[in-house]
């Protein structure tokens, strides 16, 4: 590691680093400890005792170090891992953060950022919930590189710096020295806290500004400890299909969509324009959307890759996504650096081509055996209908409707039902039924009345049966239901047993979207909030687009049994 000319303490020019943290450390050894092993590795962990709570300083230790070793290198950044533990989220914060870097080195150096990293540059990549899943972000070349994370993972233990409680003697030398209490106070919370650093910070802080009292905190603390952890959230139901459900990532997508990142096609949009320029030559590229090929200054690189990534996989088409592996291996070659991301984006497509492949084979047999008949309309929106709140379901069908239309980018004549629309009467009924046994997706407005109905109990058992006609193998089955809660059942409601495989269907990065009553989005007009919830709502629907979901016959519709009979008293 070079040394630098700029002045001590003075750090790089091309950084992103938080301010230095406050003198309550007492981390000297370990930050000596951790550029020794970055001498020796090219990747150093960071991490929590694996036998004990989190909250031991990592992400202070990293940074400390950085600030206090930036003599010895050219360039810091800081990538926020937020501990995600979905390889999507994990994937595009990094790809964000590397994204601004690539400007900002750009700006200040006045290249661009390409070609290996060199070993005067710092990566931290901060609270990482894989230490494992965050190494296929690693950038080429020898760039030091700091990870933190509670977990040890698979890494070697000497390549490992483990940051476990302060010795008595520490914390209540540095209490005296940084927060002003004497003696007695200090060690009294050193012997409270056992040496967690995060506790004793925050506890000294409030016994300093004199809203407690070192025996008020003690006290708390041992009541705390007295009482029971609290109850775990309920898991998605295993009944669900894990592959197809919301919140699972599709790894292939993930992993091409890093690989594209971080390849010498998306270095910039110069770089990412030819790029467009030679994929839409392909004749297979012809169906590529307008807005992921111009240079729209608007979107981020991601949301670029992400336009285009939505219409290869819809497509599943083997010719588009070789033809994508193609020009980036042009590219590459042309440019003359990025060969481990061109070959990774190469492995990926043929694994897609071949499966997607064998899919449309698949589904030719069945073809030849089923006479093809086109869907009435994309999603139905099921609702128990009342006048109360018509105005609000009807806006937010409209809103869903135009989010997945313009997604699906005219694939669909017709993409939603809002069956509230029909005038009762002759032309009510058939319309109703052409809709729900053609559909591909149905989203229920729940509500504790949807229960009841005996259409909403209908249509719910129409789009149950045709997942079963489907007869796929166990985990493959499509998800053809995803549930809004409208205005959710009082906590004293027991939903019925139908009801379950599905109600955690919709999920942002593993968590549900929005734990509250839907219709209070819409009535009281939280446009924010409203627009996130459509968006998820709308990714998750046209992620099942491309599957095949078998009609069922008019005749069968009404002979199906309704569903919900443990709540709606049988029949």
């Amino acid at each position: 590691m070079s040394p630098s000319r700029r002045p001590p303490r003075e750090l790089p020019q091309i950084n992103n680093l938080p301010p230095l943290p406050a003198p309550f450390v007492g981390r000297d050894e370990e930050i000596a400890d951790a550029h020794r092993l970055l001498m020796d590795h090219r990747a150093v962990l960071v991490h929590d005792p694996e036998h004990r709570p989190h909250g031991y300083g990592t992400s202070q230790l990293a940074i400390s170090y950085a600030h206090l070793f930036t003599q010895h290198y050219e360039l810091m950044w800081v990538f926020d891992c937020a501990r995600d533990p979905d390889p999507a989220g994990l994937a595009d914060r990094v790809a964000e953060e590397t994204e601004r870097l690539r400007e900002r080195f750009e700006r200040d150096s006045g290249r661009p950022l390409d070609g290996p990293t060199a070993a005067d540059w710092l990566y931290i990549f901060d609270n990482a919930a894989d230490p494992d899943e965050v190494r296929q972000h690693f950038p080429e070349g020898n760039a030091r590189i700091l990870v933190t994370s509670r977990g040890t993972g698979a890494w070697k233990p000497d390549a490992r710096l483990p940051v476990g409680a302060l010795a008595r003697a520490d914390v209540v030398r540095l209490l005296m020295e940084n927060m002003g209490l004497d003696k007695r106070q200090a060690a009294r919370l050193a012997d409270t806290f056992d040496g967690h650093p995060h506790q004793i910070v925050r506890a000294g802080e409030a016994v300093l500004s004199g809203k407690v009292t070192v025996e008020q905190v003690a006290t708390v603390t041992e009541i705390a400890r007295m009482a029971p952890p609290p109850p775990e959230r309920p898991a998605p139901s295993p009944s669900l299909p894990v592959p197809h459900r919301a919140d699972a990532p599709d790894k292939a997508r993930t992993s091409l969509r890093s690989s594209l990142l971080r390849s010498t096609v998306c270095e910039n949009t110069g770089s990412y324009l030819r790029w467009m320029t030679a994929l839409r030559s392909r004749p297979a590229a012809a169906v590529m959307p307008e807005a992921a090929c111009v240079g729209v200054d608007l979107l981020s690189m991601a949301e670029r890759v992400d336009l285009l990534l939505d219409t290869v996989f819809e497509r599943e088409d083997p010719g588009l996504v070789r033809a994508l592996a193609d020009t980036v291996a042009e590219a590459t070659a042309a440019a003359r650096t990025g060969r481990q991301m061109a070959d990774s984006v190469r492995a990926i497509a043929e694994e897609l081509a071949r499966r997607w492949q064998g899919a449309r084979q698949a589904e030719g047999q069945a073809a030849s055996t089923e006479q093809a008949e086109a869907p009435s309309c994309f999603f139905f929106t099921s609702w128990h209908n009342r006048d109360v709140d018509f105005d609000e379901a009807l806006r937010f069908h409209n809103l869903l409707e135009k989010r997945v239309t313009a997604k699906l980018g005219g694939r669909v004549t017709r993409s939603g039902f809002f069956d509230k629309l029909m005038q009762h009467g002759a032309t009510w009924e058939p319309k109703m039924i052409e809709a729900i046994r053609t559909t591909r997706l149905m989203v229920p407005l729940i509500t504790e009345g949807y229960f009841q109905r005996d259409w909403c109990r209908r249509e719910w058992a129409v789009m149950v049966q045709r997942m079963a006609n489907l007869n796929a193998a166990p985990g493959r089955e499509p998800i053809a239901i995803l549930p809004v809660f409208w205005i959710r059942p009082l906590s004293d409601w027991q939903m019925p047993a139908d009801f379950a495989p599905y109600q955690y269907s919709v999920h942002l990065e593993g968590r549900p979207q929005y734990e509250g009553d839907v219709f209070d989005l819409v009535a009281d007009n939280k446009e924010r909030e409203l627009n996130n919830y459509v968006s998820t709502l709308a990714q998750s629907m046209v992620a099942q687009a491309g599957t095949r979901l078998p009609h069922l016959d008019r005749d069968l519709v009404k002979k199906v049994p309704l569903a919900f009979r443990d709540v709606a008293g049988g029949g």
